[in-house]
């Protein structure tokens, strides 16, 4: 039987869960930085990568997977969120990216600049005592 502390922050906390003992026992936080890239669809063929950039930090540079199971974006960790969207995980802490401009660029083969979009970085705090702060942005290219 949980406790009635425990109760009240379950009501409150994402991605809590309650244990036999009354205590709160919290899953594992997701990235905490992601920007979500949509608008993809309209590149053709393959060779296209993607430039995702955010303040004045270095960009980050892949490659636009295939369309399978488990996307491969090199070294950046990806995945499909959509039929067109591609979300890419970067590295760092949410709460100093919050505002800052992203920029993603899609080049082709030596052709810079093909297809751009631009947005700014949102930050959610977590709720304690599960808390996971995000910084997230949502990107359509075209």
């Amino acid at each position: 039987m949980r406790s009635a502390p425990a109760a009240a922050v379950l009501a409150l906390c994402a991605g809590c869960s309650g244990s036999s003992s009354g205590q709160v026992v919290c899953s594992p936080c997701g990235p905490p930085v992601t920007v979500t890239v949509s608008g993809l669809g309209q590149l053709v063929g393959d060779g296209w990568r993607v430039r995702v950039c955010v303040g004045e930090l270095p960009c980050t540079a892949l490659p636009v997977p295939g369309r399978k199971a488990t996307p491969s974006c090199g070294q950046v960790p990806c995945n499909w969120a959509g039929p067109d969207a591609l979300q890419v995980t970067l590295s760092g802490e949410a709460r100093p990216l919050a505002g800052l401009p992203v920029r993603v660029t899609t080049s082709r083969r030596g052709k810079t600049g093909v297809v751009q979009g631009t947005a700014t970085m949102a930050f959610t705090a977590g709720r304690k005592p599960c808390g996971c702060d995000r910084a997230h942005a949502d990107v359509r290219v075209g």
